[in-house]
């Protein structure tokens, strides 16, 4: 059986991402960094890149494109701000003429802003929507003008899961989280009838999220909610992005997987 993506196997061989091209968009965070390692484990070769131009940001992306060029993979690392749509469009660009397409990509910004609505100023209010909101649609919107051209690809979103419940002093952020889930479905949308999946990953408690404070659940009331009584490892993310970069996710789109430890199965 043959589909956009090729022939459609069976076994651990549909998630084989060899020859794959990706590209992972916020590699110098926890996500970021565990998925890029993901992708390049199951084959695929893996350009990685910042969220923002910030020096100690850009130190961490060429960590994580040493630990890949080590896997033997073909990896680059790159800068950018994903505020700004221009400049994402050059780096998608260039990416795709180095690595000769993009079959793979993966967009995990997280900009956490933890203040009660009354006290959040515009600035905190357009930052956290434009590192989170605005750079995801940036990043979407170039990607798939290149996902286009060559026919298909996948695209993975990284958000929160309080893209879907709430959370009290975090209003600025629940509101950018959710509104990558729906730019998600809208996109799987549009772009599905010409061969690109568009899905999420949404992250319940995990042990990089700011200011979790002691994982034990016995001191932490933020993790005695979760039914696993843990906060989540970001190595929790690569298994779950590699599904949906493979083989065997061709009819799968629109879609938000919840890596949270049943957290919104709760609320």
């Amino acid at each position: 059986m043959k589909t956009e993506w090729g022939d459609v196997r069976l076994g651990i061989d549909a998630f084989d991402l060899s020859g794959k091209r990706a590209l992972v968009v916020g590699a110098g965070g926890a996500a970021g960094r565990a998925i890029a390692l993901a992708l390049g484990e199951a084959g695929a070769d893996v350009a990685v890149c910042s969220v923002t131009n910030d020096g100690d940001e850009i130190v961490r992306v060429k960590s994580v494109q040493r630990e890949l060029t080590k896997m033997g993979r073909i990896s680059s690392s790159l800068a950018t701000d994903v505020t700004l749509g221009t400049g994402v469009q050059v780096m998608v660009r260039q990416v795709a003429k180095d690595m000769g397409g993009i079959d793979i990509a993966v967009h995990a910004p997280d900009l956490f802003l933890g203040k009660p609505a009354e006290s959040t100023t515009d600035i905190e209010w357009n930052r956290v929507m434009q590192v989170n909101l605005s750079g995801v649609f940036h990043c979407c919107r170039a990607v798939g003008k290149e996902m286009l051209k060559q026919g298909g690809g996948r695209i993975i979103n990284v958000a929160s899961a309080l893209g879907e419940r709430g959370l009290p002093n975090a209003a600025a952020y629940c509101a950018a989280q959710a509104g990558v889930l729906n730019l998600t479905r809208a996109l799987a949308q549009e772009w599905g009838p010409r061969g690109i999946t568009v899905n999420a990953i949404a992250q319940g408690w995990m042990e990089h999220t700011p200011a979790i404070g002691d994982p034990d659940p016995a001191a932490n009331q933020t993790v005695r909610f979760v039914p696993m009584k843990r906060a989540g490892a970001a190595s929790e993310l690569g298994p779950a992005a590699v599904y949906l970069a493979s083989g065997a996710c061709g009819y799968i789109t629109g879609q938000v997987i919840f890596v949270d430890g049943g957290l919104t199965t709760h609320l």
